[in-house]
């Protein structure tokens, strides 16, 4: 998956320079978890999740690179006044806004209406900024990504049949709604998610619920979607250019 957007980049002139090793760890141990980030978090005590499973961290450490932590904080600034006009100063004239699509700022804003406060390009770009994101390309300074359930994913897991939990002690629920029985908690995992299961049922990019489960089979349920990013949802792309100015280059869902 990774591998396949790379090589679009690179024939767009974004250019790659290497794969960058995953920070995949295993726990086999019980999960840590606390009360904090969840949204469909329990009221009643809920045990954590005894599982082993791959362990999927966001990013331990502010952004280095002195231009992108400028640039993401413009971004961010953006985003909190719903600055249209902001925002199109931060993206690339030829932005991608799918594959294959012509991109630039007409697309962009046919796609995403930015002129409406309450579109919903300001809530995405809202939690992909809360993720934090990463270098795809260990070796390619000059190539980040939001969020960094893509741009860290392990190459030796399905991206399009696993999900990553993003919050601390998301509660995995015997059925789709907030006032189902909990199985227990799950902190920053991989999970294999089955989409034909997930609810609502009917054909459609969004759920509001992920049947998922844990990857050595132990444990199964629903979670919330605001608990889990999935490493082919929508990401935004940032190329540095000759002149060490930062750009938005594509905002892409897929492979």
């Amino acid at each position: 998956m990774k591998k396949t957007f790379i090589a679009l980049l690179a024939i767009l002139g974004l250019g790659a320079c290497g794969q960058q090793e995953s920070e995949l760890t295993r726990s086999t141990a019980a999960v840590e978890a606390t009360a904090e980030d969840t949204v469909a978090s329990a009221t009643e005590p809920t045990a954590n999740c005894q599982v082993a499973a791959p362990v999927l961290l966001p990013p331990q450490q502010p952004v280095a690179d002195p231009s992108l932590a400028s640039y993401l904080q413009q971004l961010q600034e953006a985003v909190q006044t719903l600055d249209e006009a902001q925002l199109r100063q931060l993206l690339s004239p030829n932005i991608s806004t799918s594959f294959g699509g012509s991109g630039g700022w007409e697309s962009f804003q046919g796609q995403w209406h930015p002129e409406n406060d309450s579109a919903e390009v300001w809530l995405l770009l809202e939690r992909l900024l809360r993720l934090g994101g990463g270098y795809p390309l260990e070796r390619n300074q000059g190539l980040y990504a939001l969020p960094y359930v893509y741009s860290n994913w392990p190459d030796s897991l399905d991206a399009f049949s696993h999900v990553a939990v993003t919050s601390r002690s998301a509660v995995l629920r015997q059925e789709p709604a907030a006032n189902a029985p909990a199985v227990c908690t799950l902190d920053r995992l991989i999970l294999q998610a089955d989409y034909a299961k997930s609810y609502p049922q009917q054909q459609g990019p969004q759920k509001e619920w992920w049947y998922v489960e844990t990857t050595d089979g132990s444990q199964s349920g629903y979670i919330n979607h605001a608990d889990v990013y999935s490493p082919v949802g929508y990401r935004a792309i940032f190329n540095k250019d000759a002149q060490g100015q930062w750009r938005m280059t594509a905002l892409v869902s897929g492979d």
